[in-house]
């Protein structure tokens, strides 16, 4: 019996695509993040905000836009040992956000 070697890089599975760029930066209460990743319902946050299971608000848009869109979540995760959090969008007009395709190239880190 042969066994197939198990790929480097592990299937994604989730319904709904991440990316990384552009760069959100992400407000809640006096605190900002930087997400790590993103898509349509939810984010990957540097830092740790709020404890698992709470509602936040917030606002979220690309770093010096200027623009900056609200939105409620739900902190869904929070892991101390990297120091990220991961919280889910509660309202679908995020799925509205509109990105000009240069968005990406003049952000600054």
């Amino acid at each position: 019996m042969t066994i197939a070697p198990k790929s480097l890089f592990a299937a994604e599975r989730r319904r709904e695509r991440r990316y990384a760029l552009p760069i959100l930066e992400i407000s809640i209460g006096s605190e900002r993040f930087r997400a790590v990743n993103w898509s349509m319902h939810g984010a990957l946050l540097y830092g740790i905000c709020e404890g698992v299971g709470v509602r936040v608000r917030g606002e979220m848009g690309v770093p010096g836009s200027g623009e900056a869109m609200p939105f409620a979540a739900t902190v869904v995760r929070a892991d101390l040992d990297s120091g990220n959090s991961a919280i889910c969008f509660e309202d679908p007009r995020t799925e509205r956000i509109e990105f000009h395709p240069h968005a990406g190239a003049t952000l600054r880190q």
